[in-house]
């Protein structure tokens, strides 16, 4: 301990002492007494003084180290809680959200966000914000280039940048700017960085003068790189995920293409009304222009779709069909666009759209009037701008998608009453593509039945070498009110029944297919006694029974009890 003494005019006596500790490696300060009296200090008053300072520098050591042990204490602790949160299997917006909430224990910020690079788009996005409530921010709409951020000279040259109200001036991106004005006094930038990428970067604020220390810097280093690392995983899990998802979709599509035969009946036809089908079909396909088919249900409009993937360019990629009508109102939107775990009540994993499946391929949307109008909007813009959010995420998705529609409902009707979007209509309606009904290619008919007669026949194992005239002429009188696909299932059903060479035609029920052609002409009239007598000499009388003339005419024997007492064919017959 050395002691000084003066004398202060006015005063008296001064004496100051000084005492370092004891390993000479901390200097604490000094104690200093005084007296207005001149007076001589004893030996023993100094020897008392030099005890007590002795005392006091000792205590003020232990607290000094006691507080440096704390504080390692608290980082090292930091790090541990930090690790902890970065292995649950929190969302990344509750994940920043809790190390956030641990790191301003030992470090103090006002504001503290996650700016994450979109490598797509090369923007910087919020992904996780925690700040003070004069703060109101929708992390949302947060999206810029790292140009003009302090982030961005991080992100470029891998180190902290700090940042105070002297160099605001030099970060003029609007996104920083928005901060500045809130009254962010300084600020650092942490880059996210493994070998193997840039990922973003750790944003704090304060609203205080005071800067951050070089001790709070290389902790925040530390924590970012812990942070980095687990993000990187948690991307690369992401991606595996949604690649093993994208996989398996993709897997049910091409096996749903394989199932479905290129050659399909109502592919058939010699019409004029399909050729013209055909001819359009063949323009359009080949450019990536939208295509809106129109037509009744069962006439074919999936295959025209399926037709138009496969001459475009896009052949080799995949053909994604969402059928609007078939998908509850709450669910379409998450069909579409995908979720993220969490969105809503029941999202228990993440879900990938059809429209991110669909990328570089053909995205068919059939029954598009079944829409409901509150997203016809999100429809809109991801047609029109070919990108999304998943529900759940601020993350925007971007793709490359050929879009063909289909409905059997009047969509301009629709919007003329408000139930359909115009601007959504006329998007759609780029090239318009109507596909006739059966009734409108009736001399399809016969080549139709034969198909679908051979294809069910060969997957029965059943041998069924032709239809009788009688049998085709009652197929092509109907009128198929459920086209091509109710065609299909008559076929398929008479299959089913026969057991002999020749077909046996179980048609539906009398009715309106039947009425509209019966009450044309006499000539009609006469035409049907004349079958009817024909089929019963072909089957010697027989009304009923597999072969009777009922089943000749793919009638159930009542209903042809019925129309021979109509017509005036004696009992004798029966």
């Amino acid at each position: 301990m050395a002691w000084y003494h003066c004398q202060v005019s006015g005063v008296g006596n001064f004496f100051l002492g000084y005492r370092p500790n004891a390993n000479r490696e901390r200097r604490l300060g000094a104690l200093a007494f005084g007296s207005i009296a001149v007076t001589e200090t004893s030996q023993e008053e100094m020897d008392f003084i030099q005890r007590m300072t002795s005392e006091f520098a000792a205590t003020i050591n232990s607290y000094l180290t006691q507080a440096k042990y704390l504080h390692e204490r608290d980082r090292v602790q930091l790090l541990f809680d930090v690790t902890n949160s970065l292995v649950s299997k929190l969302s990344w917006e509750a994940l920043f959200s809790a190390v956030a909430d641990q790191l301003s224990k030992v470090v103090k910020c006002d504001v503290a966000a996650l700016a994450l690079l979109d490598k797509k788009t090369g923007e910087l996005f919020l992904s996780g914000l925690r700040s003070a409530s004069q703060v109101p921010v929708d992390i949302e709409t947060i999206r810029a280039l790292p140009d003009g951020l302090p982030s961005g000279e991080a992100l470029s040259t891998g180190k902290p940048v700090l940042v105070d109200v002297s160099d605001f001036q030099r970060f003029p991106s609007a996104m920083y700017q928005r901060w500045v004005n809130s009254g962010l006094c300084c600020g650092c930038s942490i880059p996210l960085v493994t070998p193997n990428s840039v990922l973003g970067t750790i944003e704090l604020g304060r609203y205080t003068r005071q800067p951050f220390s070089q001790e709070d810097i290389e902790l925040l280093v530390q924590v970012a790189h812990q942070v980095a690392i687990a993000l990187e995983n948690s991307l690369a899990y992401r991606e595996l995920a949604e690649m093993k998802e994208r996989l398996a979709v993709e897997k049910s599509y091409l096996e749903d293409d394989i199932r479905i035969d290129q050659n399909l009946g109502d592919m058939l036809g010699d019409s004029p009304a399909f050729q013209a089908v055909l001819r359009s079909l063949q323009v359009v396909a080949p450019t990536d222009a939208t295509v809106l088919i129109l037509g009744e249900t069962g006439t074919g409009k999936e295959l025209i779709a399926r037709a138009i993937h496969g001459l475009s360019g896009r052949s080799r990629n995949i053909f994604v069909k969402v059928n609007c009508a078939a998908i509850p109102a709450s669910l379409l939107e998450s069909e579409l666009f995908g979720h993220e775990k969490g969105a809503f009540t029941g999202a228990l994993a993440q879900r990938i759209g059809r429209f991110e499946l669909a990328n570089h391929g053909t995205l068919f949307l059939d029954e598009i009037g079944e829409i409901p109008l509150e997203l016809q909007s999100k429809l809109l813009r991801a047609i029109q701008e070919q990108e999304f959010e998943r529900l759940g995420t601020n993350r925007t998705t971007h793709t490359d998608i050929r879009f063909i529609a289909a409905s059997n409902r009047n969509l301009k009707a629709m919007m003329e009453k408000g139930e359909f979007r115009s601007d959504l209509y006329y998007r759609l309606h780029v090239f318009p593509l109507p596909v006739p009904p059966l009734r409108e290619r009736n001399e399809d008919i016969p080549l139709l039945a034969r198909y679908f007669t051979q294809k069910f026949a060969h997957r029965m194992g059943r041998r069924i070498e032709a239809i009788s005239p009688a049998a085709m002429d009652m197929l092509t009188r109907y009128e198929w009110p459920g086209n091509i696909r109710e065609l299909q299932n008559v076929i398929e059903r008479s299959v089913v029944l026969t057991r002999g060479p020749l077909l046996e035609l179980a048609m539906p029920e009398v009715g309106p297919g039947f009425s509209a052609v019966a009450r044309k002409s006499d000539t009609g009239v006469m035409a049907e006694r004349k079958r009817i007598l024909q089929a019963l000499k072909d089957a010697r009388c027989v009304v009923g029974g597999p072969d009777g003339a009922a089943a000749r005419l793919g009638l159930k024997r009542t209903t042809l009890q019925a129309r021979m007492k109509k017509l005036g064919i004696t009992r004798e017959y029966q």
